[in-house]
């Protein structure tokens, strides 16, 4: 006997005429996807602030994602802002290092500002303006814009790490030509654009069946489509990963046996570790992004089933999301702050020498507040020490 209702294709008509769903399809049909991996971050996002809201009066996942994406747009801002004060020097913007970096700044900057603009459209205004060419910007521009350049910015770094291993294996010079980094950074971006362009094309804001006034941002593609937009997913991170740990790897290399060469030492390993330490500014930039992008890839890749009504879950994945934007966000601290040589560039810099001013006035002043502290109670100390010996010698007498 069949159905009442239409069972969908992931759906299995059971004996009292309803439909029995696989994971991440609910709905009397089975026709509505719950799969979190085919939702963008902000509608996850979303997905979780609602059901909060029909819990408690407070909505403490809605507090805690929006302050996180605003505390990650205050630091792109100031970062990306020191850095490219720093990379826009002459002696660093002359190099494809420098250049690859202020493009690098660029893109997490634009990144991170459109995941902050798509947070509080959808905070504020996805229930309050219906027109669809709103809608179409929600939800197949902005969120596009972030995932192109979050994804540029890993191809950036990949492409970096190839030029120290150009300057490091090869020797060549660092002042040579700059086309390599703009006609590589041009290639990147239109490999990108070509490869998020089904993106634009094939969302739709569909109408949310469980909540008429609202609609969701969906990767429903069709099954070829869909394994393509998948395989070119797992490349855009695999790819860029693999090419920055194989590049530290073939660097590290490098560099320790021209140190065993050069000293006439034999112990390999100590050797490797003290110069990936000594050297830290080639690594710490990569080893950071490797270690930022690889709980979301693992997450994926282990599970591509990932139920949004298993709030844990749900939770996890937008975490995991998020911190594959931190990166671009701390610019300034994974590329600045462990190279000597940039810090001093840094110190040059505007911002520089005001921060230096700042620490400066904090160290003169700290050595006379902790001088008048000690001897606030140094004072203290003594005065209860003179009371108590009074107080017994009283006590003695009584």
């Amino acid at each position: 006997m069949p159905c009442l209702n239409d069972c969908s294709q992931v759906g299995i008509c059971s004996f009292n005429d309803t439909c029995i769903c696989s994971p991440c399809y609910i709905g009397n049909s089975c026709e509505i996807n719950t799969n979190v991996i085919q939702f963008s971050l902000t509608f996850a996002m979303h997905w979780d602030i609602r059901q909060a809201s029909l819990n408690s009066n407070f909505n403490t996942p809605g507090f805690i994602y929006t302050t996180i994406i605003a505390l990650m747009l205050f630091m792109a801002v100031i970062n990306n802002i020191v850095c490219l004060q720093t990379f826009l020097l002459q002696d660093i913007r002359l190099t494809n290092c420098g250049m690859l970096q202020i493009f690098y700044c660029i893109s997490g900057l634009i990144a991170i500002v459109g995941m902050q603009l798509r947070m509080l459209t959808m905070l504020i205004f996805d229930e309050l303006i219906q027109a669809y060419p709103y809608r179409y910007a929600a939800c197949n521009i902005i969120p596009v814009i972030v995932i192109l350049m979050g994804t540029v910015c890993m191809w950036l770094s990949s492409i970096l790490i190839i030029e120290f291993v150009l300057l490091e294996c090869f020797n060549l010079s660092l002042y040579r030509s700059r086309r390599f980094s703009v006609i590589s950074s041009i290639i990147c971006l239109l490999l990108t654009i070509g490869t998020h362009m089904h993106e634009i094309i094939a969302r739709h804001p569909l109408p949310d069946p469980m909540h008429p006034d609202s609609y969701s941002c969906t990767f429903a593609y069709p099954l070829p489509l869909d394994i393509i937009d998948k395989i070119l997913r797992v490349c855009h991170i695999i790819i860029p990963l693999g090419i920055q740990f194989i590049g530290s790897i073939c660097i590290l290399i490098s560099i320790t046996r021209r140190t065993l060469l050069v000293r006439d030492r034999y112990d390999y390993c100590q050797v490797f570790i003290s110069e990936f330490i000594k050297r830290k500014h080639f690594f710490v930039p990569q080893l950071f992004i490797i270690l930022s992008n690889l709980p979301h890839l693992i997450l994926h890749l282990k599970d591509p089933c990932e139920d949004a009504p298993d709030i844990p879950l749900l939770r996890i994945h937008v975490a995991f999301n998020i911190l594959v934007y931190l990166p671009p966000s701390m610019t300034f601290f994974i590329y600045i702050f462990p190279s000597k040589s940039y810090m001093h560039k840094f110190e040059k810099t505007f911002l520089g020498r005001l921060f230096k001013r700042i620490f400066q006035r904090n160290k003169e002043k700290k050595p006379y507040e902790w001088n008048q502290l000690i001897m606030i109670y140094r004072t203290k100390f003594i005065t209860l020490v003179s009371h108590t010996k009074q107080t017994i010698k009283t006590n003695i007498l009584c």
